[in-house]
């Protein structure tokens, strides 16, 4: 008699080998099928840990670890809008991990957390939808694998929204179809459970809820319209409930905004033919392949068009692109090919199926409206040429697009419409299955080329043209490390433009962007013996070569006495700032000195000795008031106002 324990999986029959007999039983009887969904999520994972695990931070990232580096966090802050977005689920866990600072490990550690709860949730809800069916592995090997969501691998301020939203979406569609087909309150719970994980995410989470109507009517009515709608009334507690979430999400969203960007329409074309036409067509068949870092400036198309976006309407130089920040740059040939292919596919399974296209209703709409809201937020200030082709702005629509394949290959469990064979097809020649396994093998090729030729210059760690966010900061770091012990001082200048646009102020500032390294390399706004940070990176002695602005002092030897009462140091007139002001003193002790300027009033500490005085000024003036400590006495030699630069030039 056949030992029903034995398996002719060589893997399987190791474990039994060295595990309890148990352990062997229960391994045997795992499905083929699950055996294959998880070799091909350990498949995904390894990519994605090495994408992982060599890059770097950007952009948004240092915004965040500035807040947690600065304490600025809190239970409000959870809820603030970070350039029209609000997700406090996202900022839950930058005040979750954000106080280790730049310790990519841990963010890296992280993300990856979270694409694996992401793929495991698409596999379920798979399994809830259809069945532990062959099938699945279809529409869950083009999840796992599509370029859509392969920034979130790398960035992540992106991974902590996106990641999480996916996760909602999964789940939120089979949280509903098992209350659909039971009708238990607890289905339905969980539900909007994983809704409200998506509103506190992501801003087009409200979108969920027009996926589930979708599937809804759809799939779970049946009959004449009005039948249908009265079916779909039944579901009553489920639109409610959606509904109250949904509601009270946009009266958050909207007692938090500040103002919107004027949008430029003529835009829309533009955006709607790029996303949908070249970046998300060419990306479900594996592409684009090809890809074009945004290293600023004005793009070529925009300077030959007549709309010109606001980021481009004044100085160009300031428009920088967040290397290594790509975008999708498909061939002419490859954007046709894949039209092609896609359109073929639907074509052929319509022919022969019945109701497999349904979920284009879903579908369709859905990448319009994310296409849209491309527009509404993005294409205004950067243009269609850069905003569509970006690609992370649509990873979500791979979670729709791996629920559409699933319902054109297979009926929905408890559904009341399903896809079916037609009993006349229109294309009587069924595919062959070596072109499905082609097919597939081009998709997989093509979507690791993509990804790893995406991924790659945000593992740079030599270039700055590819990365320059990370060469900066690796020399500020290089330098603190042979820097003499103890806190380094730096005035708190802007950043140069390439390591942090100036539209971001203050987080242009060291003291935010690098707050992270505080309390070694401390960024002030005054102080004694000033260093600063030069456009590489490095730290450098501050001076201020404007020429002196106060007549030589009557005091011989000393210049300007400041002792006891206030003393009034006439210079020449200074135009509203705010500017830098450097004071070259002599202290005979240590001890503060209370300086007024314009409308800046500082208290600064001195030290005993020939140093030099730096303070940040605002508004005009024509005298500098000092007011020393009781028991202190300076002599000021002269005083320079204008930009702070290095004491041993370079820039």
């Amino acid at each position: 008699m056949t030992d029903p324990t034995r398996s002719s999986d060589p893997i399987v029959s190791l474990l039994r080998r060295w595990a309890s007999p148990r352990l062997g039983r229960r391994l045997s009887s795992i499905s083929t099928v699950t055996w294959i969904a998880l070799a091909l999520i350990a498949s995904q994972m390894m990519l994605r840990v090495w994408a992982a695990s060599r890059s770097w931070f950007m952009w948004d990232d240092y915004i965040f670890l500035a807040d947690v580096a600065r304490g600025d966090t809190g239970f409000t802050w959870l809820f603030h809008s970070h350039y029209s977005l609000v997700q406090p689920v996202a900022f839950g866990v930058v005040w979750l991990i954000g106080g280790v600072g730049f310790n990519w490990s841990v963010m890296a550690a992280s993300m990856m957390l979270l694409q694996l709860l992401a793929s495991l949730a698409c596999w379920w809800m798979l399994r809830v939808l259809f069945g532990n069916r062959r099938l699945i592995v279809l529409p869950l090997l083009f999840y796992l694998f599509v370029p859509m969501t392969v920034p979130a691998t790398v960035w992540w301020s992106v991974a902590i929204y996106q990641y999480p939203h996916q996760i909602a979406i999964f789940g939120a569609i089979a949280g509903h179809v098992m209350y659909l087909r039971s009708h238990r309150l607890r289905h339905l719970a969980m539900a909007v459970a994983f809704l409200l994980l998506g509103l506190g995410s992501y801003i087009k989470a409200p979108l969920i809820v027009l996926v589930l109507l979708g599937i809804s009517w759809l799939w779970f009515t049946a009959g004449p319209i009005r039948a249908r709608v009265r079916q779909l009334a039944r579901m009553w507690p489920a639109w409610l409930a959606y509904t109250l979430a949904t509601a009270g999400y946009a009266v958050l969203w909207i007692s938090r905004q500040q103002g919107g960007l004027q949008r430029e329409n003529c835009e829309l074309p533009g955006v709607m033919q790029n996303s949908i036409v070249e970046t998300i067509a060419t990306s479900i068949t594996g592409g684009p392949w090809t890809w074009r870092l945004w290293t600023g400036g004005v793009d070529p198309f925009i300077a030959a068009s007549n709309c010109v976006p606001q980021s481009y309407r004044g100085n160009p130089d300031l428009v920088v692109g967040g290397a290594p920040q790509s975008l999708a740059a498909p061939a002419l040939s490859l954007i046709v090919i894949s039209w092609v292919v896609l359109c073929a596919l639907a074509l052929h399974r319509w022919a022969r199926h019945r109701r497999a296209l349904l979920s284009l209703w879903i579908l369709l709409p859905y990448v319009a409206v994310s296409a849209g809201l491309v527009f509404a937020g993005r294409a205004a200030t950067f243009g269609s040429q850069v905003s569509a082709r970006e690609i992370r702005y649509f990873s979500d629509v791979a979670v729709i697009i791996a629920f559409a394949l699933g319902t054109a290959l297979m009926p929905i469990i408890g559904a009341k419409v399903a896809v079916r064979p037609r009993v006349e097809p229109f294309i009587t020649v069924a595919m062959p299955r070596a072109l499905v396994r082609t097919l597939v093998i081009v998709f997989l090729v093509g979507s690791i080329t993509s990804t790893i030729t995406y991924v790659r210059p945000w593992h740079s760690t030599t270039t700055e043209v590819e990365f320059p966010e990370r060469k900066y900061i690796s020399r500020v770091e290089a330098s603190l490390r042979s820097a003499p012990t103890g806190p380094v001082r730096i005035a708190d200048l802007p950043l140069p433009v390439t390591v942090a646009n100036p539209v971001i102020f203050p987080y242009n500032l060291p003291s935010r962007k690098l707050a992270p390294l505080a309390p070694r390399l401390q960024a002030v706004q005054q102080g004694t013996d000033l260093q600063m940070l030069d456009t590489k990176g490095r730290i450098r002695t501050a001076m201020i070569r404007d020429a002196p602005r106060a007549a030589p002092g009557l005091v011989k030897n000393c210049g300007y006495l400041v002792q006891g009462n206030t003393t009034r140091i006439p210079i020449t007139p200074v135009f509203p700032g705010p500017l830098w002001t450097r004071v070259d003193y002599l202290a005979n002790s240590d001890g503060v000195v209370r300086v007024r300027a314009g409308s800046t009033d500082r208290q600064i500490g001195v030290e005993q000795g020939l140093h030099t005085m730096f303070f940040l000024t605002e508004g005009d003036f024509g005298a500098v008031w000092f007011e020393p400590d009781p028991s202190l006495t300076l002599c000021i030699d002269n005083i320079h106002v204008g930009p702070v630069v290095p004491k041993d030039g370079g820039s």
